[in-house]
């Protein structure tokens, strides 16, 4: 019942966006981007990430949608799969079960950083995403099936990651009560330069830090529980 709710107001949000964004489109539509103009109008000192996740936050957010959709698709289609218990796996050696978990915690540390101060340098949601996810890979190499599926069961991620988009959506939809337009930037800009700058980036690169990351979580604890099979 959640998730059709939650399936139902993204939808409608979506529709009444879409609706008013192609009305005014004459009236918000600028293809010029001057790199001082963006510094003075968004804050933040990295330019890609001011137009990701500001002037173009719609494209971005309909590739987080597509992203979702497709891991939501995979994940049903390989729920019907037959589950194989019976592979054997061969051991390895203590230097990988050592070395693989400490790895992991840099990774994670190194993922924090890179979508916290996304808007200051090279980063951002998407990267430290993939980053975060191709760590757990190597952890899923060392850890057993049972111990994967139960933090996985307890965590939640799969339904959590849901609620993303619906969150973007609902950023979007506050812009234009606070600067007129819809997906637009938080006007607390800050100092360019400072960690608390550039709007609501940092806030959008950790909610897409998370979705990619909860994206590669669930396709490989499926891949890993119908490994075999495929």
């Amino acid at each position: 019942m959640i998730k059709k709710m939650i399936t139902v107001l993204s939808i409608i949000i979506l529709i009444s966006i879409l609706s008013i964004e192609i009305l005014n489109i004459n009236e918000i539509y600028n293809p010029v981007f001057k790199p001082q103009d963006i510094i003075n109008e968004n804050g933040s000192i990295n330019m890609v990430s001011a137009i990701v996740l500001d002037y173009r936050l719609i494209d971005t957010f309909f590739e987080v949608l597509v992203f979702t959709l497709s891991v939501i698709g995979i994940s049903f289609y390989m729920e019907k799969l037959p589950e194989q218990n019976n592979i054997s796996v061969e051991e390895n050696s203590i230097v990988v079960k050592i070395i693989t978990p400490i790895l992991f915690q840099i990774i994670v540390l190194v993922t924090l950083y890179i979508s916290v101060t996304g808007h200051l340098g090279p980063g951002g949601g998407f990267t430290a995403g993939v980053i975060l996810g191709t760590g757990l890979i190597g952890v899923s190499f060392v850890k057993p099936i049972d111990e994967i599926e139960k933090i996985f069961i307890k965590s939640k991620i799969e339904k959590v990651k849901i609620l993303v988009p619906l969150i973007i959506a609902l950023y979007g939809l506050l812009g234009y009560f606070w600067n007129g337009a819809f997906f637009s930037n938080i006007p607390l800009k800050g100092n360019p330069g400072e960690l608390f700058s550039g709007g609501g980036a940092m806030l959008l690169n950790i909610l897409i830090a998370f979705e990619v990351f909860a994206g590669t979580w669930t396709i490989l604890y499926k891949f890993i529980k119908h490994r075999g099979t495929i």
